[in-house]
C-alpha cells in the first residue's frame, strides 16, 4: 500500500512539473488616442477605420487602405501593431510586410500571445481568428514577402504559435 501511495505521489509530482507556465498575454503599449495626437495620423486613421471594421481579404484594396499604406512611415507602422485596436495592428503589420520592413519577424514574434480576435471578410464569407494567425499568414510560403518563411519554417512557427494558448 505504502508502494502504491509513494507511486501516486512521484506520479504527481512530476506531472505537475512537467506543466510548462502559461505565456503571459499580449498587452498593447500604446493607446490609440495617444498616436492620434498627431492630426495627419488622425485623419489618415479615422477614414480607413470608418470603413474597414474587419480585414478585407479580398485582392482588390480600397482606397482607404492605399491611403494608410501610402501616407504612414515605418515607425508610425510600428507604432501601430501596439495599439489596443487589433484590426489596426493586423493592417499595420501587414503593410509593414508588403514594404519589405527588415525586422518583420521580431514583430511577429512580439505578437505570438497575441490571441484577441479579429473579424476578415473573404468575398461573402465572414470568418474570426487571432491576431497572431494573421500575422503569420502574412509570411507563409505563400506570401510574396521576401521574409517569408519556408514550409518547414512554418510549420514550426504555427506549432509554437498554437503550443502558447
Amino acid at each position: 500500500m505504502k508502494r502504491i501511495l509513494f507511486a501516486i505521489i512521484v506520479l504527481l509530482f512530476f506531472n505537475c512539473s512537467k506543466k510548462e507556465e502559461k505565456q503571459e498575454e499580449f498587452q498593447p503599449t500604446i493607446t490609440l488616442k495617444e498616436i492620434i495626437k498627431d492630426e495627419r495620423l488622425e485623419k489618415i486613421i479615422w477614414d480607413f477605420r470608418l470603413t474597414n471594421i474587419a480585414i478585407n481579404r479580398e485582392q482588390k484594396q480600397n482606397e482607404e487602405y492605399e491611403s494608410f499604406r501610402n501616407n504612414l512611415n515605418e515607425i508610425e507602422l510600428i507604432k501601430l501593431t501596439e495599439c489596443e485596436v487589433p484590426v489596426l495592428r493586423c493592417i499595420a503589420f501587414k503593410t509593414l510586410v508588403e514594404k519589405e520592413y527588415i525586422n518583420i519577424r521580431k514583430i511577429l514574434n512580439r505578437h505570438k500571445n497575441d490571441n484577441v480576435l479579429v473579424k476578415g471578410y473573404y468575398y461573402d464569407v465572414v470568418r474570426s481568428e487571432p491576431v497572431k494567425n494573421f500575422m503569420l499568414n502574412q509570411l507563409s510560403p505563400f506570401s510574396s514577402s521576401k521574409f517569408k518563411f519556408s514550409k518547414k519554417e512554418f510549420i514550426k512557427m504555427q506549432d509554437k504559435f498554437n503550443k502558447q494558448n
